[in-house]
């Protein structure tokens, strides 16, 4: 899907650098819950990324578009894999990736209780092996159901933050 433009970010460092990019460093800019549950994709969307979008500058018109093409992008193939949902979107003008992270063993979605994890993010649409290497990095801390399991039994999001970060390589 195409990206959706945005303008240019102000006061916002860039922060390409391969720490920044790391999963435990964008949760800690973003939105981190325990016990999440949406009715679906949408709802998620717009209860964990649009916040995260709105601390790293967007506008509210911005961030709403942003999650309405993050929905879209839900509804045209879904992200769910397993027990871990990534629903995304590509942002022009976005300086760095953005995002969030709900966890319940119960399940994230009503509509799909197998997804108990969701990573709802949004990438800088130049930033194509940036957004690559996140998605190889998610894949790899998540290869093994084991870091999936101890999040699910993780008793808050400052733990659960502290145990990717312990994870990540």
């Amino acid at each position: 899907p195409p990206a959706i433009p945005i303008a240019p970010l102000q006061n916002i460092a860039t922060m390409n650098t391969p720490e920044a990019n790391r999963l435990s460093s964008i949760l800690s800019r973003g939105r981190v819950e325990v016990a999440f549950h949406a009715a679906d994709a949408s709802e998620a969307i717009e209860r964990l990324l649009r916040p995260a979008l709105l601390t790293e500058g967007l506008s509210p018109e911005l961030a709403g578009a942003a999650c309405q093409g993050a929905m879209r992008r839900e509804q045209t193939y879904s992200t769910v894999l397993g027990q871990l949902a990534l629903p995304h979107v590509r942002l022009a003008d976005l300086t760095r990736i953005v995002g969030s992270l709900g966890v319940n063993a119960n399940g994230v979605y009503a509509s799909l209780p197998e997804a108990r994890i969701v990573i709802a993010f949004a990438s800088p649409a130049d930033g194509t092996a940036e957004h690559l290497r996140f998605l190889a990095q998610v894949a790899e801390l998540f290869r093994t159901g084991d870091l999936a399991e101890q999040l699910l039994a993780s008793p808050d999001a400052s733990s659960l933050v502290a145990l990717i970060r312990s994870r990540e390589k």
